[in-house]
Order: structure tokens, then sequence, then C-alpha cells
């Protein structure tokens, strides 16, 4: 198990299979976990936790996928202590993926919320069908939030024009 932090409280990686890994998640102060594997373990329920079941087939994702883990990211944030990390089975393709979507949300422009995945672990993939997929996602939200008119500013600073 490998984990890749971005910032202070978000990291991507690989997935959790033992409880040696579940020790080595908290000693780096891990409270929650996004699960993006087919499977649930055992693991995973050592944290509060999301699990989203998608093989990594570089499909795009339904807007539920993502609204999902946005409630589950932002409820999770709320605690100032949270370290939230976002795992699939290698770490290389679906969690970096979901990790750009998170970054993307809070106010990472595209450039950006790529360049810390990158530098996080430069092997890491953010696959285009998953990118385009949360960008459609953001710019949906946008417009259901400015045509209710409510919270449309801050969104509208998240997905930008970029």
């Amino acid at each position: 198990m490998k984990a890749f932090f971005i910032n202070d409280r978000l990291a991507f990686g690989s997935a959790i299979t033992s409880w040696e890994h579940v020790k080595n998640l908290r000693a780096q102060g891990i409270t929650h976990v996004i699960n993006l594997r087919r499977h649930r373990n055992e693991f995973t329920k050592a944290f509060p936790s999301l699990w989203l079941a998608y093989g990594d087939d570089l499909k795009p994702r339904p807007g539920g996928f993502y609204r999902r883990a946005l409630l589950f990211y932002r409820s999770a944030m709320r605690l100032p202590e949270t370290k939230v990390f976002v795992m699939c089975h290698l770490g290389y393709q679906r969690s970096p993926s979901m990790a750009y979507f998170l970054l993307r949300a809070g106010g990472k422009s595209p450039q950006l919320a790529l360049g810390q995945i990158k530098l996080a672990r430069p092997s890491a993939r953010v696959v285009r069908a998953y990118r385009v997929s949360a960008e459609d996602f953001l710019v949906g939200e946008l417009k259901r939030t400015s045509e209710a008119g409510v919270g449309s500013t801050g969104l509208r600073n998240r997905v930008g024009t970029d």
C-alpha cells in the first residue's frame, strides 16, 4: 500500500489490504477513505469510508458517482483534523483521477490540480474519460446552482473558465 499526499489533507494511492496498512495510514493521520475498487474489504471499515465500486474501465463516470464523492469529502473536511485517502487497486489511475476531481471542486485550476497529482506521484495518470466526466459534472453543478440562485459564486470560482 502506498499513499501519496497532494496536500496536508488529501492523499491517493493503492489498496488497503492488511491491518498493517491501516496502522500505517493512521500513523500518517488518515481519518477517512474513499474506496474506488470493485470490492469492499474489511480493512476500509476501520475508517469512515465511501465505497464507489467501479472497475478501471476508462469510461466516463455518471454524475451520481461524483456527487456522492463530493458530499462525502465535503462532510469529512468540515472537521479540522480530517485527512482523506482515495484508494484504488494500484493507485495509478482511478484514485489520482478522483483526487483531481476533488482538487477541481475545491477551486484548483485544471493545470494546478494535474500538477499537484504529478508532483505527488509522477507515474499517476488522470484518465481523460474520468477527467472529462468530472469537469462535465462540475459545469452541471454550476448551472444547477446558478439556476437555483444558491451558492453559485463559490462554484463558479471552482469551475472557472479553464
